[in-house]
């Protein structure tokens, strides 16, 4: 059994549902277009790291770097898009008339296309206004009854193009501040005990800063055996 969670409003169990239902075979979510901009800027950063140097310095584009790969460490860790990113979901077949999008999806803003290939290599592009159905809450897709899927190819037929994230860092701070100090406490960990922890003796540090688990928690699956 699965639970359902919310945060300010927003249901969280809605990102769970693609593993409660029969996996489709091979589907991959590619993200094409990542963020322009990351939830904490490099002030921030700094701060949280007790970093006191004037920028611009060298040393910058590391800190600005740690940023980038504790966000994406995040976006891993729950399954969650944290800010505007473009992605292209391929599915090899679609078994049902509703499609649920996999991790990374959430919070979907659009679907911008969806376009199926058949095995002559035609591409046949869904029409949004009479083809199907948009649910953004939990980013699933009904395909209607009225269009007539074609003799799919058997590897990456059907390709979804959707924009998932909190549209601003803005938005995420309002909505999900949890998320925001999770990145924040990540970026500080790399920057500091994390980037050091091959001098340290083994054994003797965590790898994960400790309150990283508890933060996400509130947004990870349930599972009650």
């Amino acid at each position: 059994m699965w639970t359902n969670l919310t945060y300010r409003g927003f249901d969280y169990g809605a990102y769970t549902q693609w593993q409660r239902l029969p996996r489709l075979p091979h589907v991959v979510s590619i993200c094409t277009a990542p963020p322009t901009e990351e939830p904490i800027d490099l002030a921030a950063a700094k701060v949280r790291a007790n970093f006191t140097w004037t920028s611009p310095d060298e040393r910058d584009a590391l800190v600005t770097s740690f940023i980038s790969a504790a966000r994406a460490k995040v976006e891993f860790d729950t399954g969650l898009a944290l800010l505007t990113q473009t992605r292209e979901v391929y599915l090899d077949v679609v078994t049902s008339d509703v499609i649920v999008l996999p991790e990374h999806s959430l919070p979907l803003q659009s679907v911008t296309s969806i376009e199926v290939t058949d095995t002559d290599g035609n591409v046949t592009t869904l029409n949004p206004a009479t083809d199907y159905l948009v649910d953004l809450v939990s980013a699933r897709i009904q395909i209607q009854s009225t269009f007539s899927i074609p003799n799919a190819r058997t590897f990456q037929a059907w390709k979804i193009t959707i924009i998932a994230g909190w549209p601003d860092p803005a938005t995420l701070t309002k909505d999900a501040p949890a998320l925001i100090q999770a990145v924040g406490l990540l970026t500080a960990h790399y920057a500091t005990l994390g980037r050091d922890l091959a001098t340290i003796e083994r054994g003797t540090l965590d790898e994960i800063p400790h309150g990283y688990s508890e933060i996400l928690a509130p947004y990870a699956p349930i599972a009650v055996i």
